[in-house]
């Protein structure tokens, strides 16, 4: 994947991440090209981009993830979703609650979720 800007290209939402930061950028137009050829335009907030940047962040801790969801017998995706989720709530004010309202509505155990938050805060902060 390569995603273009009229400014660069970047390898990764991170990337674009910190150059928007380091920019002052609250949006930026972007284009992103996909392995299969096709591609994407658009205006993407930076909220959006930190969104992807936690996904991304989340897959370098994939092999602990997959552990836990064998270890809990859960899906690796549900483990997955409830990481990349307390990820962004290290990130983001959750003033409305949605994020803490989408964690609750994950089908999994109190314990495997607690496991994934500390997963997350000792790997990812």
């Amino acid at each position: 994947m390569e995603i273009k800007t009229k400014h660069k290209k970047f390898k990764t939402f991170s990337d674009l991440y910190q150059f928007m930061c380091e920019s002052h950028l609250d949006e930026i137009n972007v284009t992103i090209k996909y392995p299969d050829k096709s591609k994407n335009n658009g205006t993407m907030p930076i909220e959006m981009v930190l969104s992807l940047k936690c996904i991304e962040e989340v897959k370098t801790i994939d092999q602990d993830l997959k552990a836990l969801a064998s270890s809990h017998q859960i899906d690796i995706e549900i483990a997955r979703e409830i990481a990349e989720t307390y990820h962004e709530l290290n990130h983001f004010d959750d003033e409305d609650g949605t994020l803490s309202a989408q964690l609750e509505e994950i089908d999994a155990t109190s314990e495997i979720k607690e496991e994934i938050q500390q997963l997350v805060a000792s790997r990812l902060q």
